[in-house]
């Protein structure tokens, strides 16, 4: 459900909500502001619902810049634009490029990295935060561990299969200003999006 008020964590630093009740609750808030947030999944995990849930939690809507699937209403289409040009259209409070494995696979990790860091300046400088998707299974080891390294925040989100049963787990690895939870979260993927369920795993 859209949220449209700031919260901000005990120590007073400003949080921006996620768009998802119960994640808002487990980071105190929401996002720190100023960070840049990748999340990591199968697109089956529901990344790109987060993603979405995240562009629209408040009233002021967010700019989602769309590079590898269908550009929805309200996103921006930029599959056949360049990264540098990219960086010049980032800005706002709330961003979500999808997918920064896109670049990656384009570009290179190198513009990747510079895109997650130097191309969000701005954005982080005056308190927004930027939102990347990164899809597993198509990078190398060594990517995927820059990449984890560049990024404030780094979110897992995991697919498991038990017999006939689905679990779906979210894992806040990388947390900047704030402990990072010891805590799995189940979650469930519904028509709206994400939304984590009342119990957690202990890690």
């Amino acid at each position: 459900m859209p949220q449209d008020t700031k919260a901000e964590d005990v120590e007073g630093r400003p949080r921006r909500p996620t768009g998802i009740a119960g994640l808002d609750f487990q980071l105190g808030g929401g996002f720190p502001e100023g960070t840049s947030v990748v999340l990591y999944g199968s697109p089956l995990t529901g990344s790109d619902r987060m993603a979405k849930q995240f562009w629209k939690a408040d009233d002021r809507e967010g700019r989602y810049f769309m590079i590898d699937s269908v550009v929805e209403d309200g996103m921006i289409d930029v599959l056949s634009t360049k990264p540098e040009d990219l960086t010049r259209e980032i800005q706002g409070d709330r961003i979500v490029v999808d997918s920064l494995s896109s670049i990656i696979i384009e570009e290179g990790i190198e513009v990747a990295l510079r895109l997650l860091t130097d191309g969000v300046g701005a954005v982080k400088k005056s308190g927004g935060n930027a939102l990347f998707l990164m899809y597993d299974g198509l990078h190398t080891r060594m990517e995927e561990i820059r990449v984890m390294r560049a990024a404030d925040v780094f979110i897992t989100l995991l697919e498991e299969y038990h017999g006939n049963v689905v679990e779906r787990k979210l894992v806040i690895n990388k947390l900047l200003y704030a402990d990072v939870p010891s805590r799995i979260y189940p979650y469930n993927i519904m028509d709206y999006g994400l939304e984590l369920s009342t119990t957690a795993r202990v890690v």
